[in-house]
């Protein structure tokens, strides 16, 4: 445990301060400058923790408050977090708390603790802080500036003080203390007892002498007392046998009277019955009539449905018929387009191959007229060069340009025939493609028809099955309807039940119970609902026949609530006057009623009460406490015996009750208002009709799950419908792209075509570029000649006349070819026409196959709505017949129930007559039991009744009268005598010794208390003995780690007083102590020695102190002001060794406990605002050179 943060608002110098860093567990130095605010955060602490600020003055509560800058704070508090891993603090309630945050909050008018946010007094924070270490009898676990210096200059007479203070001498004192008083008041009690007893034993001497006229005064009275009880013996006798007389007189009414309640009970009981019939009858024809009215608008509804269905089916029929016509007029021209598509595409196939041999003839023909041309030309240019030029220099220059012009031309011929035949590759590839698309479209449209075939046989049979489900809709409809008559009859009777019950019980105990369910639920408690078990009567399950004796016994105690233990009760109560809840309760609790039954015989005819009563077993004990000293028996005179016999209460079957202390109670008990009966049937009726509304729930849900598939079904038959129509589009929008594909197909044919061509024109040009490069190329190498001659001119002649044959040629094959082509071209157009005819007429057919399938189903639709017209209409008839049969049972009801109320009339008026006798037998009884009273009081009030009264028991009560005057004359001379002498002759004597008893046990206290007084002395020495030995040997221990040096070593001893001790006095007066530095310095006083070195001695006692009584943490504040370095050094040294047990908290002006110090604090002051924060060693070292360089410089200026 150790302090991990500390907040402070508004105390003196803090503003507002927490750590950002925690607290280390070990060691933490602060530094600061003077009047930084250092002592003020040990006073921040102290606040909270120490006792000094306890108790405050409004001037010394001002003086807490922060005064700076700004709005004054109304209020200041002081909050400490402790880390509590280890459990040491143990919050009452909240024993795991890992971090416990005590808060101190202090206003003019205000002064509260908070542990955890929790309220605590300052009582119960001190001994919160007392189980943790934090001794009250030892405050050094704070130690302030100046404590140091009172320390070392205490005189021995004090340091003896403080080492009795440590050893808790103090609570050894006030126990002695407290002692002393008791033993003062128990002599002044004992003394005052002796006085009495001399007192009471001078008037019982005088008591002794009046004492003999006393005895005859007696015996005469004796005499009268004999003839007083004969004549009161005779009035008891007379009064027994009239009232004997009375009750047999009294008991035949009684019986026929009961007679005639149980027949008007059971007439009652046959009224409520019919009113309930009537009632039930009343309600199953509102709900009948209810369900009639629907059915009739569904029927409605359903003729409507009928009537459309029928034009929508008569227009399917119509659109059928039409659509069949029109399918075969286009399947014929179908048929027609077929033929005539075949016979084109074998004509076409003809005329094609024609169209291609002629092509090929033409072509090679062509080849040939280019080549003739290509060379006439050549042979037209050689000879127009042989004029041109005029040698062979010039004219092989201007061959080698044309031969490089034909080079790059055939080089331009290629690169565009590769490009032509790539675009020809990829036009193949997209004719491919587009044919193979049109292909996948067409196969997707050949299924269409299928898949509409199973669309329209799932849509019948969602059809089928929504049809179903509706039938078990209305059949489950009906029973809800048939279910939720039961549940309203049901409800109306557990009302009246409920109600009946609650008239039966007391408004304040109802009230008090529904007082407690508010409680338990707003407390909202589970360990306390757990402990409270219910009513007993909800507990109980009680033979049947045995209610009456049960009810009649328990009274209002069947409502008493069982619960745990008596503590639940307080805790239960307490809450219900919080909150000041109304009515009235009483509780069994299990922990107290642990009553055994009685042990009967056995004897036939009688039983406990308690045998015929089921319960838990862990509720016996209240049935035990309630019942287990009541026996059930037959009669009142068996009762009477048992009640003898046992001493235990009897009570019989019909409810009448013989007590043990005499007294019998009873009468006729209606059945019908017992409350036990009533709970048992309204219990009935609640778990009948939670299990009917279960049903009920059942049957609503079983309609909800069959109208969820019904709109499922739909969903789904709208769905395909909604698909059938999308395929429908679909198919058309897939023939469209197939027709698309086919005319794209066309035409990339066309397009090919033409590259074919454009292809064959680049080979001719490049063929003849070629040829013209072999001719030029055998020109260069010919010798050149400037002439032309004959011979060659001839040649040319006969080559051009080749020339122009050939051309005619090539002209007649071309119009033969245009005009095939013509031929190919019209039956192609006319093909195409006829195949896009073709897919309409097919696409037609298709679409109307569809329509007349949808319409097909709309013609079924008419089926269905006839089946439910069909179901509703038999639901119909079988509401009017019930509804015919409840209003004659009604009838029939309301009948008797007239008839059952004048029989009812008739018994009430019997019972009144007999009644009325039974009063008057009532009056007459009642006398008669004052007379046999009042005589049994005047026997009773004569007392013990003399052996001889008997010799009075023959004579006539005009006798006794005459002997009694006689007597009467007699006492009238005896009027003087003290007639209490003796009484107060004894009274006194038992007074006299009762103070002798308590004499004597005056005397035990007086001797108790001696003893005790001597033992606390004893402990308190072995206290003080004890410590002292502690703290002496903590102290050589820690002088010797301070001090450093090997001789040196520190004594404390004890000094005994001279005088004679007595009691109660202690033994030691002075605690001396004397040290020795070492280095051969002598031992010495702590008188002698210099101010460091006492400084030295307080601090090594406060540590012996704080070892003998040990804290978890430690706040010094600047203990090592008059020490030097090497004793500073070994201080430090010695906190950082205890610092891994404990923490320390401790500020200082000097570098040596820096050095020892697990986290460095520093104090800063600003604008009248103090502020601690984590710094590292380097900055506080800095921090006090600063602070001790001030401090030089403040010196100076006041020597100056």
């Amino acid at each position: 445990m150790h302090i991990k943060n500390i907040l402070i608002s508004g105390f003196r110098s803090y503003r507002d301060q927490s750590f950002q860093v925690d607290l280390s567990p070990k060691n933490n130095v602060i530094v600061g400058k003077n009047g930084s605010g250092k002592s003020n955060f040990f006073a921040a602490v102290q606040f909270v923790l120490s006792e000094k600020y306890s108790t405050l003055t409004t001037a010394e509560r001002k003086e807490l408050f922060h005064v700076g800058s700004g709005r004054p704070a109304l209020s200041i508090f002081v909050e400490i977090i402790f880390d509590n891993s280890d459990g040491r603090l143990v919050i009452p309630g909240r024993a795991e708390e890992k971090e416990v945050r005590i808060r101190r909050t202090l206003g003019l008018k205000q002064d509260e603790f908070r542990v955890n946010d929790r309220r605590f007094t300052a009582t119960e924070v001190r001994q919160l802080l007392e189980s943790a270490g934090f001794s009250s009898s030892n405050p050094y676990y704070i130690v302030e500036q100046g404590k140091i210096v009172n320390m070392a200059n205490m005189s021995d007479e004090e340091r003896c003080q403080l080492i009795k203070d440590v050893a808790g001498t103090r609570v050894y004192e006030s126990r002695r203390k407290e002692s002393e008083e008791i033993l003062q008041e128990t002599s002044v009690k004992y003394n005052k007892i002796e006085e009495s007893i001399g007192e009471l034993q001078n008037r019982l001497t005088e008591l002794e002498t009046e004492s003999a006229e006393l005895k005859s005064l007696q015996g005469i009275e004796k005499e009268r007392k004999c003839i007083e009880y004969s004549i009161f013996s005779l009035e008891l006798n007379n009064a027994k046998e009239c009232l004997q007389k009375l009750d047999e007189k009294r008991g035949e009414y009684v019986s026929s009277l009961n007679e005639e309640r149980s027949v008007e009970n059971n007439t009652k009981n046959s009224i409520e019955e019919a009113e309930t019939d009537v009632r039930n009858c009343s309600k199953r024809i509102a709900h009948l009539e209810g369900e009639l009215q629907l059915l009739e608008r569904e029927a409605t509804k359903l003729n409507s449905k009928k009537a459309i269905a029928q034009l929508d089916a008569a227009d399917a029929k119509n659109a059928i018929s039409r659509n069949e016509k029109e399918s075969m007029s286009l399947q014929k021209e179908a048929e027609n387009l077929g033929k005539n598509i075949e016979k084109m595409n074998r004509d076409l196939e003809v005329r094609r191959n024609s169209l291609h041999q002629h092509q090929t003839t033409t072509e090679l023909k062509s080849n040939e007229v280019s080549s003739l041309e290509a060379k006439l030309e050549i042979l037209l240019a050689k000879r127009g060069r042989r004029k041109l030029f005029k040698n062979k220099a010039e004219r092989d220059a201007w061959l080698a340009g044309e031969i490089e012009r034909n080079r790059k031309t055939i080089d331009t011929h290629k690169k565009e025939i590769d490009r032509i035949n790539k675009s020809i590759k990829e036009v193949g590839d997209r004719i491919e493609e587009e044919d193979k698309q049109r292909k996948e479209k067409q196969a997707v449209t050949r299924k269409v028809e299928s898949k509409l075939a199973n669309h329209e046989v799932l849509r019948e049979k969602l059809v089928a099955m929504r049809n179903t489900l509706n039938m078990e809709r209305r059949s489950l409809w009906q029973k809800v309807n048939e279910q939720e008559i039961t549940v309203q009859r049901l409800q109306d009777e557990w009302s009246r039940s409920r109600h009946q019950l609650e008239r039966a019980v007391r408004h304040d105990i109802r009230q008090g119970l529904q007082s407690l369910k508010e409680v338990l639920h707003e407390l909202a408690d589970e360990r306390l609902t757990s402990a409270v078990h219910g009513q007993l009567i909800e507990l109980i399950d009680v033979r049947q026949g045995y209610e009456t004796a049960v009810e009649v016994t328990a009274g209002n105690a069947l409502f008493n609530v069982v619960i745990d233990s008596f503590e639940v009760s307080a805790i239960i109560l307490g809450q219900i006057n919080l909150r000041r809840k109304p009515g009235r309760i009483s509780f069994f609790p299990l922990d107290t009623c642990k009553s055994e039954p009685i042990r009967l015989n056995g004897k036939e005819g009688s039983s406990l009460l308690m045998d015929n009563i089921a319960c838990d077993s862990k509720f016996k004990g209240v049935v035990a406490e309630l019942f287990g000293k009541t026996a059930i028996v037959p009669s009142i005179e068996e009762g009477a015996k048992f009640v003898k016999q046992y001493n235990c209460d009897a009570v019989t079957m019909e409810g009448d009750q013989i007590s043990r202390k005499g007294g019998i109670t009873g009468g006729y008990l209606e059945s019908r208002n017992l409350r036990l009966l009533s709970f048992n049937k309204e219990k009935k009726l609640a778990v009948r009709l939670s299990n009917e509304k279960s049903l009920l729930e059942k049957l609503c849900h079983e309609v909800a799950v069959v109208e969820q598939k019904i709109t499922d079904a739909m969903n789904d038959v709208e769905s395909l419908r909604g698909e059938a129509a999308r395929t429908e589009n679909d198919a058309d929008a897939d023939l469209r792209d197939a027709r698309l594909h086919g005319e794209r197909k066309l035409k990339l044919e066309k397009y090919r075509e033409q590259l074919l061509d454009t292809r064959k024109s680049l080979e001719k040009g490049m063929a003849d570029a070629t040829s013209s490069l072999e001719l030029l190329q055998q020109e260069t190498k010919e010798e050149f000649l400037s002439h032309w001659g004959k011979r060659e001119e001839s040649q040319l002649e006969a080559f051009i006349t080749e020339v122009e044959q050939s051309r005619e040629d090539l002209s007649s094959l071309q119009l033969q070819g245009v005009q095939l082509a013509t031929e190919v071209q019209l039956l192609e157009d006319t093909l195409q026409n006829n195949t896009r005819r073709m897919n309409i007429v097919t696409d037609r057919v298709r679409e109307l196959g569809w329509v007349n399938a949808s319409n097909q189903g709309v013609t079924r639709e008419q089926g269905n709505v006839d089946g439910e017209l069909s179901f509703v209409s038999k639901r119909l008839e079988a509401v009017r017949r019930s509804i015919t049969e409840a209003t004659n049972k009604k009838i029939a009801s309301e009948e008797k129930l007239e008839a059952l109320k004048n029989t009812r009339l008739a018994s009430a008026r019997s019972i009144q007559e007999r009644r009325d006798n039974d009063e008057k037998i009532q009056i007459q009884r009642t006398l008669l039991i004052q007379r046999r009273d009042d005589a049994m009081d005047k026997i009773r009030k004569l007392g013990i009744v003399p052996k001889d009264a008997s010799k009075y028991s023959g004579q006539s009560l005009g006798m006794l009268m005459h002997r009694l005057k006689e007597i009467n004359e007699k006492m009238k001379k005896y009027s003087h005598v003290n007639r209490k002498a003796m009484d107060q002759y004894s009274s006194l004597m038992e007074t006299k010794n009762e103070l002798v008893g308590q004499k004597e046990n005056l005397q035990n206290e007086l001797e108790s208390i001696h003893a005790l007084m001597g033992h606390l002395d004893k402990k308190k020495d072995e206290a003080v003995e004890r410590t002292f030995k502690q703290m002496q040997y903590n102290f050589e221990e820690v002088f010797k780690e301070i001090v450093s040096t090997e001789d040196c070593h520190g004594e404390l001893q004890l000094v005994r007083s001279s005088a004679k001790k007595n009691a109660g006095e202690d033994p030691y007066i002075a605690a001396r102590i004397r040290v020795s530095f070492g280095l051969g310095t002598p031992t010495t006083d702590l008188a002698q020695l210099s101010g460091g070195q006492k400084s030295l001695v307080a601090l090594a006692l406060i540590f012996a102190i704080q070892r003998c009584d040990p804290a978890p943490f430690y706040l010094f504040d600047e203990i090592d002001a008059a020490l030097d370095a090497e004793y500073r050094a070994s201080v430090a040294k010695l906190i950082l060794k205890d610092s891994e047990e404990c923490q320390f908290i401790t500020a200082t002006f000097k570098t040596e406990m820096l050095e020892a110090a697990d986290r460095v604090l520093g104090v800063f002051f600003h604008n009248k605002i103090s502020r601690i924060q984590a710094i590292s060693l380097e900055e506080g070292v800095k921090l006090l050179k600063q602070a001790a360089f001030e401090e030089r410089k403040r010196a100076r200026e006041v020597e100056a």
